[in-house]
């Protein structure tokens, strides 16, 4: 094809496309500006991303009714090739009139020889007193155009094909132009109509997802308010999961989960305070009543002054006692509890820990069964915490002369410590709520001696974060059993 015509061909159809799309194209470009720069509310964003699937879909119906028109309206200029084949080679000779016959009045030919001179045309030829025998139409002068070409006669659209003939062993080429005026006039008309069409489709998309936004965020409208409406003294609040759509009752559902358990951690944070404060004001009042004792009689009876000697002493080690695990609960919270680890023979610190359980309490038996010698790698002095408590707590609820048995045995990968006592135990209702922090059990157990109820609490942390496990049975009045498990490696 000849290059300056191949290029006038494209740019026709260049001119045809932007037709349709340049101002669709220069309105979704404004939008487009207009969302990256403004905070657009999210109905009015939905109604863009819809737009702009309307907008596509339309623009791809266009090209395809573009294309399947061309195809429908240029397929007579393969019937006109290959009637004009066909004749050649029927007849074995290249005439003027019986190729008029056969073209038409919207088509004509001009025939090359072998070197591919103009011989003639079908086109009627002007006199004008000029050696102008390659002259078709006024002003134009035909040469010969190879394979498909597009060219411009007279103001009239052309497309050229071209063949190749034999006859008589002499070569000859012939180039057929068909004219596609009032197709491309069609096509400007049809272009005219498809972009109106597509300006009121646009138009009309815009409206009716706009409108149609209102009811599909209504739900979320509808959270919002009650997120909104989620206090302080308010918590207990929740979304309607039964209303929602299947995606926003997934969010519903979990913003409802979630909210649960910031009540639960509200609510335990709230306890925690109150437990805390409790638990700092009995001292306080202790430590302040026989200050003013003192201040009243103490300064010349000894024996008052030494029972309150005595008594701040107490209170003051229990308040000291309180204040290090609530130190120890906070770090571990705020996540900076640090642990210094070491591999150290766990055989040996329970053995240290038993001995000092005797000699401190004489008042229960205690029978330790320690199978192997075990190494273990963690914090030494957390562990022995860990087991001093469980230790304590079972000799706290279980009567004197009762039974405690210790035994240290290795299981597959893990190093397990079993405590068991022949306690007053627990129902199944305290044991979910053993290691709660300041819990207090019914009051069959409050005869015996109580404590802050933070104990099990840091046990379990100090376990848990040596990847360990803890597993309890009991029973009420048949006692307790309680295995510390700790990964050796």
């Amino acid at each position: 094809m000849n290059h300056g015509n191949k290029n006038v061909f494209i740019r026709v159809l260049q001119q045809i496309f932007r037709i349709i799309t340049f101002p669709l194209y220069i309105a979704f470009y404004g939008i487009k500006k207009l969302v990256l720069r403004s905070k657009i509310s999210l109905r009015l964003s939905l109604s863009f991303l819809h737009l702009k699937i309307v907008v596509k879909t339309l623009i791809l119906t266009s090209i395809l009714m573009f294309l399947a028109y061309g195809a429908y309206s240029f397929y007579f200029i393969f019937d006109n090739y290959q009637a004009v084949a066909q004749q050649i080679n029927i007849s074995k000779k290249l005439e003027a009139e019986a190729l008029k016959n056969v073209l038409g009045t919207k088509n004509h030919a001009a025939i090359f020889d072998e070197n591919k001179k103009l011989l003639f045309s079908t086109q009627p030829i002007p006199n004008n007193n000029q050696e102008n025998t390659e002259y078709g139409p006024v002003g134009y002068k035909y040469k010969y155009k190879s394979f498909l070409s597009f060219d411009i006669v007279n103001d009239k659209y052309f497309i050229i094909l071209d063949m190749k003939a034999s006859i008589n062993d002499k070569i000859f080429y012939v180039n057929i132009y068909s004219d596609i005026t009032s197709e491309i006039a069609d096509i400007y008309k049809i272009s005219i109509i498809l972009l109106s069409v597509n300006i009121i489709g646009f138009l009309y998309a815009f409206v009716l997802s706009f409108s149609s936004g209102k009811n599909i965020l209504l739900p979320i409208s509808e959270m919002t308010e009650t997120v909104r409406s989620i206090s302080e003294k308010n918590m207990n609040v929740r979304l309607n999961v039964s209303s929602s759509k299947k995606e926003l009752k997934d969010l519903a559902r979990t913003f409802n989960e979630m909210m649960d358990r910031i009540e639960d951690g509200y609510n335990r944070q709230k306890q925690f305070v109150s437990d805390a404060s409790h638990e700092l004001r009995t001292p306080i009042a202790v430590i302040q009543g026989y200050v003013d004792m003192l201040n009243r009689w103490g300064k010349d009876d000894k024996e008052v002054l030494q029972e309150a000697i005595d008594a701040i002493k107490n209170e003051t080690e229990n308040m000291k006692d309180l204040v290090e695990k609530l130190l120890f609960l906070a770090r571990n919270d705020k996540g900076t509890l640090i642990l210094q680890k070491e591999k150290f023979n766990l055989t040996s610190l329970l053995e240290e820990t038993i001995k000092e359980t005797t000699i401190i309490d004489k008042n229960h038996k205690l029978f330790f069964n320690i199978q192997e010698e075990v190494n273990i790698y963690a914090d030494r002095n957390r562990i022995k915490q860990a087991i001093r408590i469980f230790l304590d707590n079972a000799i706290k609820y279980t009567p004197e002369e009762g039974t405690i048995n210790i035994n240290l045995y290795v299981e597959k990968k893990d190093a397990v410590i079993e405590v068991t006592d022949t306690g007053i135990g627990m129902t199944e209702e305290e044991m979910k709520h053993i290691f709660d922090r300041f819990y207090r059990s019914d009051k069959s157990r409050k005869k015996y001696k109580g404590g802050h109820g933070l104990g099990l609490s840091i046990a379990k942390i100090i376990i848990l974060s040596h990847g360990g496990k803890i597993k309890v049975r009991s029973k009420p009045s048949k006692g307790t059993s309680v295995q510390i498990i700790l990964p050796i490696e």
